[in-house]
C-alpha cells in the first residue's frame, strides 16, 4: 500500500514532463526577475557611486571589515568627508542638582572614497612594469 500513489504515473516521469517544467518556471520568473532587477540597479548605482558605506564596499571588494579598518588606519582607503551638524543637550547632575549644557558634534556616517580608490588603482595599473604599453 504505501508503494501505490494516487498518480499512476512514475514520480520521475512526472518531474521529468514538460507541463510541470513550464508551470513551476512561469511560477519562478517573476521572482527572478525582481531580484535581478534589485542586484543590477544596486551594482549600477555603487559602480558609479563617487562614494559608499563600508559594507557595501567589503561586500564589493570581497574583503572583512576588520581588513577594511586596517586598510583605513594604514591610509590605503580613504574616507570621505561627511557633513557635522551640532547637537545641544541639557543634562541635569544628580549630585548638585544643576543642569548644563553639554555641546556636541554629530558625524554623518562613514563613507569610502571610491573615486580616489579607483584612481590609486588605475594610477597603479599605469605604473606596473608588467602592463606593457
Amino acid at each position: 500500500m504505501h508503494t501505490e500513489n494516487a498518480n499512476s504515473q512514475l514520480t520521475s516521469q512526472m518531474l521529468a514532463s514538460p507541463d510541470f517544467i513550464a508551470s513551476i518556471a512561469a511560477q519562478l520568473v517573476p521572482a527572478i526577475n525582481t531580484a535581478l532587477d534589485q542586484a543590477l540597479e544596486k551594482a549600477a548605482a555603487l559602480a558609479n557611486s563617487p562614494t559608499m558605506s563600508k559594507e557595501n564596499f567589503c561586500a564589493a571588494n570581497g574583503i572583512s571589515s576588520s581588513v577594511l579598518e586596517k586598510w583605513i588606519a594604514n591610509g590605503v582607503v580613504l574616507l570621505a568627508p561627511t557633513p557635522t551638524s551640532t547637537v545641544t543637550r541639557t543634562i541635569t547632575c544628580k549630585e548638585t542638582g544643576k543642569s548644563r549644557k553639554d555641546v556636541m558634534e554629530k558625524h554623518g556616517n562613514a563613507l569610502i572614497n571610491v573615486a580616489a580608490w579607483r584612481e590609486k588603482n588605475r594610477q597603479h595599473a599605469v605604473n606596473c612594469r608588467y602592463i606593457k604599453r
